[in-house]
């Protein structure tokens, strides 16, 4: 009986031996798994840092959307003001200046004609004019 009240002794301290590692080991754990969790806290944290920069940055991005929604409207109503009012006063202009260019160029060949029909009168008359002379010398020599 001895024996086996040592067998079951030395199995006790066996299994002592055991639990006592196992707590070890159960505390190793315990630790990396404090260690994990701060690591993941850590981690939860930067997380909600970049999450609030992506909420701020979504806000700008919206402010921009709604500035660029508002210089399109502004450059449609611009574009239709050319379109419904400029154009046609700068086409009415240019048809004004081409109608303007037509008369002046009708007005200098009138003019050219008309300057043409003057030299020919004055050529003319200085014709007449140096004949009449020279028979007025003519007369006056002979008298």
């Amino acid at each position: 009986m001895e024996e086996i009240l040592q067998q079951l002794l030395q199995g006790m301290e066996e299994i002592k031996k055991t639990l006592q590692q196992h707590t070890e080991i159960l505390q190793q754990h315990t630790e990396t798994l404090q260690q994990h969790t701060e690591i993941l806290q850590q981690h939860t944290e930067i997380l909600q840092q970049h999450t609030e920069i992506l909420q701020q940055h979504t806000e700008t991005l919206n402010q921009h959307s709604k500035q660029l929604d508002y210089l399109q409207q502004r450059q449609i109503r611009i574009e239709n003001r050319l379109d419904n009012e400029l154009l046609p006063k700068i086409n009415v202009l240019f048809d004004a200046f081409e109608l303007r260019g037509d008369e002046i160029a009708q007005l200098r060949k009138h003019l050219d004609e008309r300057l043409d029909v003057i030299t020919l009168d004055i050529n003319y008359l200085l014709g007449k004019t140096a004949r009449q002379e020279t028979a007025l010398m003519e007369l006056r020599k002979a008298r």
